[in-house]
């Protein structure tokens, strides 16, 4: 039996969100773009290094709704949050900040994920944001803990060209099956003090 995951793909208007979700599902790419409106989610079964699975919920959401416009119930019970920005627009890259603060307090998980996602780096040759800018962006501004690891969690991909789409979305399967591993450590270490505290009333009574 597969267990869920729920991922959302945030970042300002533009930036390639819905072109990354549809190039991984459906490997598909258009130049006409269309702004996604209100927001949606689609599953994927991804397969465990242990050969079980996990079903990814990949939320999309329309980036000119900006930071406090998303409902909340876009955030509700979020695991992971992909922030995504367009390496040639440093705007994007800047409002990261906001996007990230937004999703930590409306998220309801105690201990999410984060990944820094630059797309578009087919358009090398106009490009505004460095990856190393990126990596000091995760390294120094991040809260820690949010980020896994930043040389995986940290990554620069074309949606257009299908450039390390595959590796954005393998990389949130391994996060989602550490992410189940550590609520089922809680689950079991509430459950022994749940035990503990009842043992303990039964033989003072």
């Amino acid at each position: 039996m597969s267990r869920s995951i729920k991922l959302v793909l945030l970042g300002d208007q533009g930036v390639g969100k819905t072109s990354l979700r549809c190039q991984f599902l459906y490997h598909y790419f258009s130049s006409s773009y269309k702004a996604t409106i209100g927001a949606d989610f689609l599953m994927y079964k991804a397969k465990t290094k242990d050969d079980s699975f996990i079903d990814l919920q990949i939320w999309d959401t329309a980036g000119q709704e900006r930071f406090n416009a998303v409902s909340r119930a876009f955030y509700r019970g979020a695991d992971i949050g992909i922030f995504v920005y367009d390496i040639t627009n440093s705007e994007s890259f800047y409002d990261l900040s906001k996007w990230i603060e937004n999703f930590l307090s409306n998220c309801g998980s105690s201990k999410p994920f984060v990944m820094i996602v630059g797309n578009k780096i087919d358009n090398e040759t106009i490009r505004q944001i460095s990856y190393r800018q990126a990596v000091e962006f995760a390294s120094t501004q991040v809260e820690e803990g949010l980020i896994r690891d930043v040389k995986m969690d940290v990554i620069e991909t074309s949606a257009k060209n299908y450039r390390d789409v595959e590796k954005l979305f393998a990389r949130c399967g391994e996060l989602g099956e550490i992410k189940l591993k550590d609520d089922d450590m809680v689950m079991m270490s509430f459950g022994s003090v749940d035990v503990a505290v009842r043992k303990e009333r039964r033989g003072c009574c």
